[in-house]
């Protein structure tokens, strides 16, 4: 994997060269910021330690961690709201977590950063933590639900259908129906032994041309970034070089951070 090549898209055979990359765009909301360089998730992941056991000239990736213990599969499809990503421990599937195409690569790593740290993840109560957000509370019966505040993602907390039912966390992202039918961005599922993933981090996440999703014209929030592409590259690297070291994981959401007070122009995609 090139560095050099960082900016790659991920449904395409063009690999753009960083000194192509003329300029980076914050966008938000994060969910609709599209899938990303999967490098961001695979590449720190590799620097921790995990082992690839993806064949060669076959498209999937293949990650086991050092303990042998959990195992990553990136398979991309055509279809971009399929599942693309999948986690669970390498023996017994006492648990797994699911993420289609679309899902921002920072989301995916918020969740793996959290298998790799040896640090127990942190207590959240993520129904006050959405709501302190912005988020609307849902709740039926034993199932909750919190919808954005644009209304396009909706991250619930349901059960399965089984005679001892198996909880866990659903995320769905769609734009508002066109012709009577829902327009999905991508979803997810993580079941209740694993840790969730931070969704509504309002932070904006940054994506060259071409990187989001046609379908999020009009519903996404974009501004030219003052972090330049060699800067995103040199924060990539230095996430992976975080990653050799001991202590916590690096950031994964890489988000940027424009000096105070400067005035953005804003734009609607």
């Amino acid at each position: 994997m090139s560095h050099e090549r960082f900016y790659s898209r991920v449904n395409g055979p063009t690999l753009h060269r960083v000194n192509a990359v003329r300029r980076l765009d914050e966008v938000s909301p994060r969910h609709l910021a599209g899938g990303g360089d999967p490098r961001h998730v695979t590449e720190y992941l590799l620097a921790s330690g995990w082992s690839n056991h993806s064949v060669v000239g076959f498209p999937h990736v293949l990650l086991e961690s050092p303990d042998h213990h959990l195992r990553l599969t990136l398979e991309p499809e055509f279809d971009t709201h399929s599942v693309w990503w999948r986690i669970h421990p390498a023996e017994n599937h006492e648990w797994s977590a699911q993420f289609g195409g679309n899902t921002p690569v920072e989301v995916v790593a918020g969740f793996t950063d959290a298998l790799n740290s040896a640090a127990p993840p942190p207590e959240t109560d993520l129904w006050h933590l959405a709501a302190g957000r912005g988020w609307s509370l849902l709740r039926t019966g034993r199932e909750r639900a919190a919808l954005s505040p644009d209304e396009t993602a909706l991250l619930s907390w349901v059960s399965s259908l089984a005679e001892t039912p198996v909880w866990r966390w659903a995320v769905q992202v769609s734009v508002p129906p066109s012709e009577g039918r829902h327009r999905w961005i991508w979803n997810s599922s993580i079941d209740e032994a694993a840790p969730a993933a931070a969704l509504a981090d309002p932070t904006p996440l940054l994506r060259t041309k071409g990187q989001t999703p046609g379908l999020t014209f009009g519903f996404l929030g974009s501004h030219r970034s003052v972090v330049t592409p060699e800067q995103h590259r040199l924060r990539h690297l230095q996430r992976l070089e975080a990653a050799r070291q001991p202590g916590p994981p690096g950031p994964s959401s890489a988000g940027p951070a424009p000096p105070p007070g400067e005035a953005r122009h804003r734009r609607r995609r």
